[in-house]
């Protein structure tokens, strides 16, 4: 602190000035309404470098004794080898960076906010864009080195131990450090800018309410689709040996894949693939750079005055098929007013909150990012005859579909009921709450039930083209009774009203919650598909597992009621744990 103190004061006023701004828009990529500044957010932002920085040593590490043994025994392998590896950098690197574009997707461009606050004050406009550009470039620069740094120092030695015995010369160290740097830089620069240009191209192109749609598709498409390419990063990396020896033009539309050909022509390849692909990565790369700065200089000169005008409250005009809906669920589904009142509620929240959207998206994304990578592992490894019946009869991989995506959906939406939105405005809910209270409760469960109807209703169009209508009714009855019983079981000792209630980071142990997570998720989505498809082969036994389900279902439930009954009402600080643990232990 006295160094910074000691440098501050052969600043500037001016400098002064760009310098806070710098540190302040830096620090906006940290901030997290769910948990408090200070000590406790940088705590979070270290475990989250730690966690994307630590697995890519250790796998350098771990390919010592690997590579020796490919070396030694299989030689004429060797290149191969390191060909798969350098691609599982490169793609790796890229879908790392490309999920922190999407995380601060609405903080990569100034915003309503940003110009509402800092256009009043004694700033250049100026300094105020040019702040904004290196912060943004300064945390481009903080998960590039955090992922790719330390490989990039290990990787050149790991390959050259293997080679005891063979000449190595500096040069060849060296051109080998400075490939793997620059393709694997270049790899996550290219995700981050590409989202960035995206993201401007459409700040520029379509207005507030249109962006921020448009803008949540593209968070889930994008999360769906580096999460795939992270999931299918070991099939594909074996495969580019091949694809070597044997090209076909579908491969240049792989971005991984370009970054490649740059590695292995920075190496000193003549081979045409790698060759053609380094100029579309170099090409790529320019283009998105370009097309960043671009619209970053136009969104800063032409929509100032839109973003302050954005900052002032819009009122919200449902469409007809939202009044429509909304009479239809007040009608049929929550007619107690209580019911009634916490159900929109929290519908309304998730609709308005980007963080919990976000939360939302990234759940849903993981879902349905592998229910399609264990479509497509089972594609690939299925002889092609095969692949009619793996289509068009019922399937593991098919019958795991909606159970996957319930389950991330369901558990996506009970975690983000705990964390508040707007917490100081709770009191509504506290002075209005009496012995009724388990009617507002109801509204909660009847969310998430109309949530996961929506979801299955709208997968049982595609499964009656496949199998027709009977069986897709069959698995829609049957997805739908489980995604009951995963309700009542996340709901089993709920007693919040979402987001109303404080949230307290680290309760957990986040190492038997991982492990039973895993446990539940298994066991729900591929365990329960398994056992479908071997009903479905019998409607006696497909009716007889499902009256059994219905019998958990009825036996939670009536848990879950006698558990609640006696309960006080909904709680809304989140306790914290006793200074003094003590064992029990008197009488």
């Amino acid at each position: 602190m006295e160094a910074w103190t000691q440098f501050r004061r052969h600043l500037g006023e001016d400098q002064k000035r760009f310098l806070e701004l710098v540190v302040q828009f830096f620090s906006q990529f940290f901030e997290n309404e769910f948990v408090s500044r200070g000590s406790e957010a940088r705590l979070t932002a270290a475990h989250v470098l730690a966690v994307l920085g630590v697995p890519t040593a250790f796998y350098t590490i771990s390919l010592v004794p690997a590579y020796d043994n490919v070396f030694w025994n299989l030689p004429e392998k060797f290149n191969a080898y390191c060909l798969i590896d350098e691609c599982r950098y490169v793609t790796f690197t890229m879908v790392v960076v490309g999920f922190v574009a999407l995380l601060q997707w609405e903080k990569l461009f100034l915003d309503g906010r940003d110009y509402a606050i800092l256009t009043p004050l004694p700033l250049k406009p100026v300094t105020i864009f040019t702040a904004k550009v290196v912060s943004l470039v300064l945390y481009l620069l903080l998960f590039l080195v955090d992922v790719a740094a330390v490989p990039t120092l290990l990787y050149p030695i790991v390959e050259t131990m293997a080679m005891r015995g063979a000449p190595i010369s500096a040069l060849r160290f060296g051109n080998l450090f400075v490939s793997h740097a620059v393709a694997v830089f270049s790899s996550g620069a290219f995700a981050f800018l590409f989202f960035a240009s995206l993201q401007g191209v459409l700040i520029n192109l379509l207005s507030a309410r249109a962006f921020k749609k448009i803008g949540l598709c593209i968070q889930i498409v994008g999360t769906v689709g580096l999460l795939l390419m992270l999931f299918l990063l070991p099939i594909f990396s074996a495969l580019v040996p091949e694809w070597q020896r044997a090209p076909f033009p579908a491969l240049y539309k792989f971005p991984p894949i370009w970054f490649v050909g740059l590695y292995q022509t920075l190496l000193g390849s003549s081979d045409a693939l790698f060759r053609s692909s380094a100029k579309i990565a170099v090409m790529a790369l320019s283009l998105v750079a370009l097309a960043c700065v671009a619209t970053y200089t136009l969104n800063y000169r032409r929509d100032m005055q839109r973003a302050l005008e954005s900052t002032a409250a819009q009122p919200n005009v449902p469409s007809r098929w939202t009044g429509v809906a909304r009479w239809l669920l007040t009608r049929a589904i929550v007619r107690r007013p209580r019911e009634r009142a916490t159900f929109f509620f929290t519908l309304i929240t998730l609709a308005r909150s980007s963080k919990h959207r976000l939360y939302i998206t990234a759940y849903t994304g993981v879902g349905l990012a592998l229910a399609l990578f264990g479509i497509v592992e089972v594609l690939v490894y299925t002889a092609r005859r095969d692949v009619p019946h793996l289509i068009f009869e019922p399937h593991e991989a098919l019958l795991a579909l909606p159970l996957i995506l319930s389950f991330f959906l369901l558990s996506g939406m009970r975690l983000v009921f705990t964390l508040p939105a707007d917490l100081p405005s709770n009191w509504a809910f506290q002075i209005a709450e009496n012995e009724a209270w388990l009617e507002g409760w109801a509204g909660v469960r009847k969310t998430m039930i109309v949530a996961v109807v929506i979801l299955l209703l709208a997968l049982c169009p595609f499964y009656a083209v496949l199998w027709g209508w009977g069986p897709a009714v069959q698995q829609f009855l049957f997805s739908m009774t489980l995604s009951l019983v995963l309700i009542e079981l996340l709901l089993l000792k709920f007693r919040k009203i979402p987001f109303t209630c404080s949230y307290r980071a680290g309760k957990a142990n986040l190492t038997l919650f991982a492990f039973l997570y895993w446990f539940a998720f298994t066991t729900y989505a591929y365990a329960m598909a398994a056992i479908e498809r071997w009903t479905l082969q019998d409607d006696a036994r497909w009716f007889g597992f499902l009256v059994l389900l219905l019998v958990v279902l009825a036996t939670l439930t009536r848990w879950r009621k006698a558990a609640l009954t006696g309960a006080a009402g909904n709680v809304y600080e989140d306790s914290p744990d006793p200074e003094v643990q003590t064992l029990g232990l008197g009488t």
